[in-house]
């Protein structure tokens, strides 16, 4: 019963799961082509001011604090939506970050592991990071944050809009010199796995216990 509505769940979205994992497939062709340096420096070389400017402030959509704004506003709207959107961010963050810190803490960025042998663009304003690459954490939260928004909101046009969204964040994290292509590949798909089945697990106990309530409707 639990499984069918899951089933239920990803069905009732599916033009957003078909469009992921359409241009997930997608993005995984060239890094089975060349290895994750001849990637992250192919990438690197194709910049431009406007895409400087682009990718500098798109980035900040996979912040955590997009995503605390975000459920601030609802609280206003439904405490059930907004503590979804906190059990997910929570969730999906913590997960990350120990995979980042316990796992992978030696998986270094690639301003370490390939500064000293190549001149990287690196656009104006981007301080470069070195440690704790894998997975991209702002790819988590933009790709959580972007499922926990169509599935509480779901219009066919704005699931289109989100999906876009999050995966430009993801190119621009190794557009900004922060990630290989890699870590925004796998933190694309915990932060849709991961947000999907935390709505799955709490959604509906979290309608049922406080229905309309909101700091607007106690």
């Amino acid at each position: 019963m639990a499984m069918r509505s899951l089933i239920a769940l990803i069905l009732g979205h599916k033009w957003y799961f078909i469009g992921f994992v359409f241009i997930l497939f997608l993005a995984l062709i060239p890094q089975l082509l060349l290895n994750q340096g001849e990637l992250f420096l192919r990438i690197n070389s194709l910049h431009s001011n406007t895409l400087d400017a682009l990718f500098y402030w798109l980035t900040y959509f996979g912040d955590g604090l997009m995503f605390i704004a975000i459920i601030v506003v609802l609280l206003f709207i439904s405490y059930s939506k907004a503590l979804i959107g906190l059990s997910i961010f929570l969730s999906t963050s913590l997960f990350a970050q120990v995979l980042k810190r316990v796992f992978f803490a030696d998986h270094f960025r690639p301003y370490k592991v390939m500064g000293a042998q190549h001149e990287l663009y690196i656009p104006d304003g981007v301080t470069p990071i070195v440690y704790e690459s894998f997975p991209s954490g702002h790819t988590v939260t933009a790709f959580a944050l972007a499922i926990f928004l169509v599935l509480t909101y779901p219009l066919r046009k704005w699931s289109g809009l989100l999906l876009v969204m999050a995966w430009l964040v993801a190119y621009s994290r190794v557009y900004l010199t922060h990630h290989f292509p890699i870590d925004v590949w796998v933190g694309s798909v915990i932060g849709t796995l991961g947000g999907l089945l935390i709505y799955w697990l709490v959604a509906d106990n979290l309608h049922k216990r406080f229905d309309q309530q909101s700091f607007l409707n106690k």
